[in-house]
């Protein structure tokens, strides 16, 4: 049984919820290889995530096989594929985001009834990487 008590369970159980979508969200911005999209799903999250090679590659193989991506081999690099959105990609990510953005206002109330974050478990932490502290966070 997962340990719900330990903030790495909900930081694996928030990111594995929103990683495909900022993905998409990534692909959309332009197309890219999985180091590239790596770095710019590092951009977006802030100091929050920092995604690794197992995370990223089968969730490429994964969209890629949905058809929400199309990779084909880039020109002068080493076997990398360039990934990029599809039409029904565009769509997806669109109705991701409708999803979040009926979720987010009723995590938002549940966040402000719950008191002050700055008294939550490794609030202080999280709050010095989200403002850019340099390596990985830990929150």
């Amino acid at each position: 049984m997962a340990d719900m008590k330990d903030p790495d369970y909900w930081d694996t159980a928030i990111l594995r919820a929103a990683g495909r979508l900022l993905m998409l969200a990534a692909f959309d911005e332009r197309p890219g290889h999985g180091y590239d999209i790596a770095r710019r799903l590092s951009s977006l999250c802030g100091a929050w995530c920092n995604p690794s090679a197992a995370m990223i590659y089968p969730a490429i193989h994964e969209l890629e096989a949905a058809g929400l991506i199309a990779c084909e081999a880039a020109s002068n690099t080493r076997g990398r594929r360039v990934c990029s959105l599809t039409a029904d990609g565009r769509e997806a990510l669109q109705v991701g985001l409708a999803a979040w953005a009926r979720f987010l206002p009723a995590m938002e109330r549940v966040l402000a009834a719950s008191g002050d974050p700055s008294q939550w478990p490794e609030a202080a932490s999280c709050g010095a990487a989200a403002e850019g502290s340099a390596g990985p966070s830990t929150c």
